[in-house]
């Protein structure tokens, strides 16, 4: 009898052990998806991409965390959806794109109360409400898209209030790659100026073909980081078009430098390459030295480089770009002809 119960009780413990959930799950249906193919920037503990595949809208994705993890589904340029997975959960998504519930627990439920809050307020509003949200839950992940969305990516970001939002984090939330790389530029944006040099990187082009510096020699350099993931920093390439045909016959050149990690997606999408605009890329997203010595925490972004390879314009497109660039030249041609006349006397 005792041989019995020992084996009937072993028997229940290890099926219960096999049927242990390990896997999280999200699935849902959202109606009007751009694509049937969206992808997934993870964040938290690391960078790196994949994708989820849609039929009519609806699909569903699993995986084993470690430990909680940390994705957003991207969109469209302007709007993506952070997940927080955990082993064991289940997160379910419905509605339009536009107006999406989610479903599930912890900071996934924070995250639909959140955006229903913010839904339909003005945009200064809205801010100040995410500045208290923020404060009053320095635990939770949800701070990272808040703090992101309403302050990194101001056009003029306010450096002293992020400092400060992200100081009030608790410690797991502030170790997180993101803010690690956000309090870096912070820290070190008092530095990037007059005096601020980029070094030369390796890289390679189209080809194959390690990036040959020679060719930007007495040039100046718009460094332009993108990814054929990110349709804002896509379109951004399509804007550069005109810059080219207005710099035409000045000494300028464009580096594109891609953050894509997969190289056939990089390949197909940087089909503008010329002796004035060269796309390269080294495969190693956001871990691109440059992207880490200059502490971009966004894309689309640029640095724009004199001849020197000094750093005298951050961000700086369109008109603005090409007047900067042309005023430059022709500072730079002046003071050429000063020192000719120089040495003849």
């Amino acid at each position: 009898m005792r041989t019995t119960l020992y084996i009937l009780l072993t028997s229940i413990l290890f099926i219960t052990g096999c049927n242990e959930k390990t896997d999280f799950t999200l699935k849902g249906k959202i109606n009007n998806l751009p694509s049937d193919t969206l992808l997934l920037l993870y964040e938290v503990p690391e960078f790196k991409l994949d994708t989820l595949i849609c039929s009519n809208g609806a699909f569903e994705y699993s995986f084993t965390p470690d430990t909680l993890t940390v994705f957003s589904i991207l969109f469209n340029a302007q709007e993506k959806l952070p997940i927080y997975a955990e082993k064991g959960k289940t997160v379910e998504l419905k509605g339009d794109i536009d107006n999406i519930n989610i479903k599930g627990e912890g900071d996934n439920q924070l995250m639909n109360e959140i955006r229903l809050l913010l839904k339909d307020l003005p945009y200064d509003l809205a801010k100040h409400k995410a500045d208290s949200i923020i404060r009053s839950n320095t635990y939770s992940f949800t701070n990272l898209y808040l703090i992101e969305k309403f302050f990194a990516n101001d056009s003029v970001p306010d450096y002293i209030l992020l400092n400060d939002l992200i100081q009030k984090q608790s410690g797991i939330i502030k170790d997180t790659p993101y803010l690690i790389r956000l309090l870096s530029k912070i820290n070190n944006e008092k530095n990037i100026g007059s005096t601020q040099y980029i070094q030369t990187f390796h890289t390679q082009d189209r080809t194959g073909k390690k990036f040959d510096w020679k060719k930007t020699r007495d040039k100046l350099i718009l460094v332009d980081f993108w990814a054929s993931w990110h349709a804002e920093s896509v379109a951004e390439q399509d804007s550069l078009e005109n810059i080219i045909k207005a710099l035409k016959n000045e000494k300028f050149l464009i580096l594109s430098v891609s953050l894509d990690i997969e190289k056939e997606a990089w390949i197909k999408a940087s089909n503008r390459d010329t002796t004035q605009w060269i796309q390269v890329c080294d495969f190693k997203g956001w871990d691109n030295s440059v992207i880490i010595s200059q502490q971009i925490n966004k894309i689309p972004s640029n640095l724009l480089l004199d001849k020197n390879k000094r750093i005298i314009a951050k961000d700086i497109r369109g008109e603005k770009l090409i007047e900067t660039v042309k005023e430059r030249i022709l500072k730079d041609k002046k003071l050429k002809e000063e020192r000719k006349k120089r040495r003849k006397r």
